[in-house]
């Protein structure tokens, strides 16, 4: 992130893995054309993010393409708030950040280690003992939730929470086009909502991947798997409830972060 110069209509997503990142990143990036000050009015469905090469690897990160993003330009990151407080608290870099209920986070985990992204040969259990032994590719889901949580004071930061945007989707979008002062007209907003419903944004992320990339494609149409609210139920032993509910109690409950929408 230091390396990341900041513009002042830069708008970064951040979210801990599974949160609702593309669906948060599909949003923006739709009101994006009715930004006064935009540079061109369509960007990349495919959001670079600042640490990785995804959805495949010859895609550059943010860090390697910033200088040929156009303005406003928007970024995604899995990164803990940590890494990214300098340019947040010093520079103003505003700040999306999309928090889910852990339980279903982890469901929707477990399925997008079990895609080709990462090929996981186990069951759910044996991805639990990864949580457990807090060895999960992109670190601790609480203490990343809890961290960007206790920023949404800062004027530059707007939080969101999955169960919102389940909830009330045109709600969350009249609130990120005000925290990004993007005039938007009830219509506008109905036809945002409706662009980015799952199955079109899986619509999309198959006809952006090339035809001779069909292990891609296959990737690109399991990342999209329900998007539902409480299907950790399906999944979790009762040992394992009780781990993620010690967790909420030890990370989310001091700083009264919880997701009952």
């Amino acid at each position: 992130m230091k390396e990341w110069k900041v513009k002042p209509l830069d708008v970064m997503i951040a979210t801990p893995p599974k949160s609702g990142t593309t669906w948060m990143g599909e949003i923006v990036r739709q009101m994006r054309a009715y930004h006064p000050e935009a540079v061109g009015k369509d960007v990349s469905f495919i959001i670079p993010y600042v640490e990785m090469n995804i959805p495949t690897p010859d895609m550059p990160t943010a860090l390697e393409c910033q200088d040929k993003m156009l303005s406003p330009r928007i970024i995604k990151t899995h990164l803990p708030y940590e890494y990214t407080k300098e340019k947040v608290e010093q520079e103003g870099l505003k700040v999306i950040a999309v928090l889910r209920e852990p339980k279903d986070t982890l469901t929707s985990y477990y399925h997008h280690y079990c895609n080709n992204f990462f090929n996981f040969p186990g069951d759910f259990h044996d991805f639990f003992e990864l949580v457990r032994q807090d060895r999960l590719h992109g670190g601790n889901i609480f203490k990343m939730a809890r961290d960007w949580w206790q920023a949404r004071d800062l004027p530059n930061v707007l939080v969101v929470k999955y169960e919102e945007m389940k909830k009330d989707t045109a709600e969350v979008v009249r609130r990120v086009a005000e925290f990004l002062e993007i005039p938007l007209d009830s219509k506008t907003v109905e036809s945002i909502v409706d662009n980015c419903n799952i199955d079109k944004m899986r619509k999309t992320a198959l006809e952006v991947i090339p035809d001779d990339q069909q292990l891609n494609k296959v990737a690109a149409k399991q990342f999209f798997r329900k998007g539902v609210v409480g299907d950790w139920k399906n999944h979790f032993a009762k040992d394992e409830e009780d781990f993620v509910d010690e967790c909420v109690r030890e990370y989310f409950d001091p700083v009264g972060l919880h997701f009952n929408v």
